[in-house]
């Protein structure tokens, strides 16, 4: 009796293990390479982070715009005075290139 159960456990062990073993070689992983010469890379990293740049610079914008038109909607419900509003114009004194403005 105890050696049909070994022998039951036994094969219960063994048989999964050896159809693992066979289905392994269909799930085999490729990876790709891709050479690029080194001005084909200058000019993908140039454009990631151009993009990157104007997708930073289109959601400040979205937000100042959003507080503008919210700035507005409190004005003419009478809210806000003008001396408020003016107080939280944008200031532009910062370019792209992240330097400030000469002050002349």
């Amino acid at each position: 009796m105890k050696a049909i159960i070994y022998t039951l456990l036994s094969t219960a062990l063994i048989v999964p293990s050896i159809s693992y073993a066979n289905s392994s070689d269909d799930q085999m992983e490729y990876i790709t390479v891709t050479y690029r010469t080194p001005f084909e890379y200058a000019l993908y990293q140039y454009t990631t982070n151009m993009l990157q740049e104007f997708n930073q610079q289109v959601r400040v914008e979205i937000q100042l715009q959003a507080k503008l038109s919210s700035m507005q909607m409190a004005k003419e419900q009478g809210i806000v005075t003008n001396e408020l509003s003016k107080m939280n114009k944008p200031n532009k004194t910062l370019l792209s290139s992240r330097t400030l403005k000469s002050a002349e």
